[in-house]
């Protein structure tokens, strides 16, 4: 046995050496619950070439080389929709250079994979507290609702409704969260659904006892496994858990919203109060128009990071009506992209020639929306872009709605223009 494994770990080798010299890169499209998805449409190019076909080679696996000599690549896929929705343009795109990440997971925002289970059981008494005045609510990862009463004689509010859904799966989390009068409730449970489930058995909600402290004004939600469950605006919080596993995400907005900081701190290192100070940053690009292309991003720099948040990118966003469906794509493009091009333009790389990616450009008298946000980050892009998605993103920041302690900082542009 010894002797055959070494002769095939060697025949392994030798067939490594023999494909095309370069670098392999490996992207998995998933979902937002982690699952494996299929692009409608995927492409590719390295450095400035043309973008080519990029099929799968397994569920959601997606993977090119790099030749030798070639320092960076553009990676795009068109997310898939479903039923009415299916021409739907929702496209996401990377440029990234090989030092900044060779193997990492690429988020369709809005697309789930799997089906749900719909926990229609009538007076299922899930809560084990009653929650008044519709103030208590029950999350799953798909889903958001107020508990209500169902029973004809026991005059509760600690039912779920019957649309309530939670995806099909193993180790599925259901949490309630609710408030009766001062006081904070919370509980949950990992549980096993089917396809046929109706029900999950009832979950113990226990009084909140603890509550934490933020420097500056913020938005704070508590992101478990699953679940992202709001817990208010403000500077103090209820925090209904410590577990390591879990993270409180907190985000602060300058008046304007051209200024953002976002974190996320594991509970079981929330200090009080949590630093969420503003950033001080400079960014002011604009973008130019020629007929029939893409737009360039212009004065594309932003200075102001410190060294603990250093400036790792660009997420460019373009969103317009078209057809009646509309269109949103979202690039990222790492720094270390416009270091190799020794400019602060940059042309939003164009992979509408490829089958399928036709629909992501403007026609003419589209009106565009755009904008541009420079990102700090405390962690390198391979480390935040390898982590399992969060399934309830923040929107602008699909790309790096990641569940991993992260401090960000953000310097925020947009704008809208016609195209020409």
């Amino acid at each position: 046995m010894r002797r055959m494994a070494l002769g095939t770990g060697l025949a392994l080798l030798l067939a490594a050496c023999s494909g095309p010299s370069g670098t392999q890169v490996q992207v998995n499209l998933v979902d937002g619950l982690d699952n494996p998805i299929q692009a409608t449409a995927a492409a590719y190019r390295v450095g400035t070439g043309p973008f080519q076909a990029l099929s799968p080679t397994g569920p959601g696996q997606y993977r090119f080389t790099v030749p030798s000599g070639e320092k960076k690549y553009t990676v795009v896929f068109r997310c898939p929709f479903f039923g009415i929705l299916s021409s739907r343009v929702l496209a996401v795109s990377y440029e990234l250079t090989l030092a900044e990440a060779t193997s990492f997971k690429v988020r369709c925002p809005l697309a789930y994979a799997g089906p749900e289970a719909n926990l229609n059981e009538t007076n299922d008494n899930t809560s084990s507290q009653d929650f008044t005045g519709r103030q208590g609510q029950a999350y799953s990862a798909t889903s958001s609702v107020f508990l209500v009463d169902e029973g004809q004689n026991d005059d509760k509010v600690n039912d779920l409704p019957n649309f309530f859904q939670v995806p099909v799966g193993q180790n599925r989390e259901v949490a309630i969260y609710g408030q009766i009068g001062n006081t904070y409730y919370f509980g949950r449970a990992l549980v096993d659904v089917t396809y046929t489930t109706t029900e999950i058995g009832q979950i113990t909600v226990s009084q909140v006892g603890d509550n934490f402290t933020t420097s500056h004004q913020a938005q704070a939600h508590l992101l478990g496994k699953e679940v992202r469950i709001p817990l208010g605006s403000g500077n103090i919080f209820p925090k209904p858990s410590s577990d390591s596993g879990d993270l409180y995400e907190l985000v602060s907005f300058s008046f304007n919203g051209d200024q953002a900081r976002l974190r996320r701190v594991p509970g079981n290192a929330l200090a009080s109060p949590v630093d969420t100070a503003l950033p001080s940053l400079s960014f002011n690009p604009s973008v130019s128009l020629n007929a029939g292309s893409l737009p360039t991003f212009t004065s594309l720099t932003a200075s102001g990071f410190p060294n603990e948040r250093p400036l790792r990118g660009y997420l460019l966003t373009l969103s317009w009506l078209g057809d009646w469906m509309g269109a949103f794509w979202q690039h990222l493009v790492g720094q270390g992209v416009l270091q190799t091009l020794q400019t602060d333009n940059y042309a939003l790389p164009d992979p509408t020639g490829v089958t399928g990616l036709e629909a992501l450009k403007p026609t003419s008298g589209d009106s565009v929306s755009w904008q541009a946000v420079a990102l700090g980050l405390d962690q390198p892009l391979s480390q935040v872009l390898g982590a399992r998605p969060i399934p309830q993103g923040t929107g602008p920041l699909d790309a790096l709605d990641r569940h991993l302690p992260l401090d960000l900082e953000a310097a925020v542009a947009f704008g809208s223009y016609t195209q020409p």
